[in-house]
């Protein structure tokens, strides 16, 4: 489950602006797709290029993901939209055996709010219900995106497929539905969960756990397979995560380790609530250190340095 590091092994800072430069052009693209010269091509990179990162670092990857979606709200569809592709791919990877497919699914969680970005965008600064117009644009934007990624250039037919069932797949599956029930209900999850710890302006995020309660429950209170590989893989507090200890310190959690609820975390508030100006490393398999609780991250205040944290992790 932990990440190993390598030769190839990307150095903090680099890791760091790599998903920050990412982002930034993933939210151009998405907001003004009529103005790329290739779209697909321009996709096609950003969507290699995240594969690339998480094969190389998924732990530290994950770290400033969940981190970036769980504390702001600003340019809120492209960060959305990066988090779910990449827990896609990391949960499709192992669910699904037929590589091609996993990357076509990378694509649609990339693309899938396409014909509302900007609307999006909006209601995560909106303080109010969506109006009319927000709300039809909000109903029409899955058949609108497949009819946007068309015109852009997109032939592959189960990207659009999946970008026009990204809300409406069956909650149980059948071997009859076939692959591509599957590869939309990965989605389906990754979103839910994704939006559920991202901030509003109407509320703060859920508490990672919340979340993963949420993805997990499925009808009849059957446990979802797709939910529990989800958690599964990324953990019950994955990196990226704020956790209370038993000393009641605060820490951040920075790697995963082989048993889900021991974590690796760095130590960031004192148990008075006073910022730590050298973090600590510390493991989580034994008293007074144990993980007591999860914390909603707006609710934690202090400034990390995720190139510091990130290269502490790395060495350890």
């Amino acid at each position: 489950m932990t990440a190993t590091p390598t030769n190839s092994w990307p150095a903090a800072s680099d890791l760091t602006g790599a998903w920050t430069d990412m982002e930034t052009r993933l939210s151009r693209l998405l907001r003004a797709p009529g103005e790329a010269e290739d779209f697909v091509h321009d996709l096609l990179q950003i969507e290699q290029h995240m594969v690339a990162l998480l094969q190389t670092d998924a732990d530290g990857s994950l770290y400033l993901m969940l981190q970036l979606a769980a504390s702001s709200n600003v340019g809120y569809s492209a960060s959305h939209a990066l988090v779910c592709a990449s827990l896609c791919h990391l949960v499709a990877s192992e669910m699904v055996d037929d590589a091609g497919l996993v990357r076509s699914l990378d694509r649609a969680a990339l693309t899938m709010n396409i014909a509302m970005t900007r609307v999006q965008d909006d209601l995560a600064l909106q303080a109010s219900q969506p109006t009319p117009a927000q709300k039809r644009q909000i109903d029409s934007h899955a058949l609108d995106g497949v009819a946007l990624l068309e015109s852009m250039g997109v032939t592959d037919p189960v990207w659009l497929e999946i970008v026009a069932r990204h809300h409406d797949a069956p909650d149980l599956q059948t071997e009859a539905d076939g692959p591509m029930t599957l590869l939309t209900r990965i989605l389906m999850a990754t979103d839910r969960y994704t939006a559920l710890i991202s901030p509003r302006e109407t509320r703060s995020g859920r508490c990672i756990t919340d979340s993963g309660r949420n993805v997990v429950a499925r009808r009849g209170n059957a446990p979802d397979p797709v939910g529990h590989t989800l958690l599964r893989i990324v953990g019950i507090c994955p990196p990226g995560t704020f956790v209370r200890l038993q000393d009641q310190s605060v820490a951040v959690v920075l790697r995963r380790t082989e048993q889900p609820g021991t974590p690796l975390v760095a130590q960031v508030l004192d148990a008075q609530g006073n910022p730590i100006p050298d973090p600590p490393l510390l493991r989580t398999d034994a008293e007074p250190h144990q993980v007591e609780a999860a914390l909603v991250t707006r609710s934690v205040r202090v400034r990390l340095n995720h190139v510091r944290l990130l290269q502490m992790a790395a060495l350890a």
